[in-house]
């Protein structure tokens, strides 16, 4: 029998950890294919998130990219002017983080988009309440970003490298041949 306690915030992200991993045991495809069926199960999952494409996610001053990976990922590159947010960051350490948000569009990514999305889902009323037009998670993740060669930064500069995350994610790098697990020069 499956109690049906309120959920808090840590319990909700155990929750959505067994989706992921149920998710990722039940997808075979790789590379761009991949990561098109991941984003179909990401859509289905998460019903109330918006999701952008990587075309419709301009770099412009009023959208703030959220990167939601871990810190060794943000290193190895992200969308320019991103800022990283850690999963467990509360709203308070968020809008703390982020400041005003009113008339900005706010894109949360990860690496195909589960994290994000289950980020987005959490944070969206609360963004939105603080006068964020709207809030969305990236389509295809940072992967997919990647894919399409879009700009990626770190700490260096410009850089054309994505961080897999691990050998079993790292299929779903469209772009095998620029994957880097510690940042890397200018290239």
């Amino acid at each position: 029998m499956i109690c049906e306690a309120p959920v808090s915030g840590l319990s909700r992200l155990m929750r959505q950890t067994l989706i992921a991993l149920t998710a990722f045991f039940t997808a075979c495809a790789a590379g761009q294919d991949g990561l098109d069926a991941l984003h179909a199960d990401i859509v289905s999952d998460y019903p109330t998130v918006s999701h952008v494409s990587v075309a419709a996610a301009p770099l412009t001053s009023d959208t703030i990219f959220l990167d939601i990976r871990e810190p060794e990922e943000f290193a190895v590159s992200h969308i320019p002017g991103a800022v990283r947010v850690s999963m467990d960051a509360g709203p308070a350490d968020v809008l703390a983080m982020l400041g005003d948000v009113s008339g900005k569009r706010v894109v949360a990514y990860c690496s195909v988009g589960r994290r994000s999305s289950i980020f987005a889902e959490i944070m969206q009323d609360t963004l939105l309440s603080e006068g964020a037009a709207s809030v969305a998670n990236l389509e295809g993740g940072v992967f997919g970003w990647h894919a399409q060669s879009r700009p990626l930064e770190n700490e260096k500069g410009r850089t054309d490298v994505v961080h897999p995350y691990d050998e079993i994610w790292k299929r779903y790098v469209p772009r095998q041949d620029a994957v880097s697990y510690t940042p890397v020069e200018l290239r």
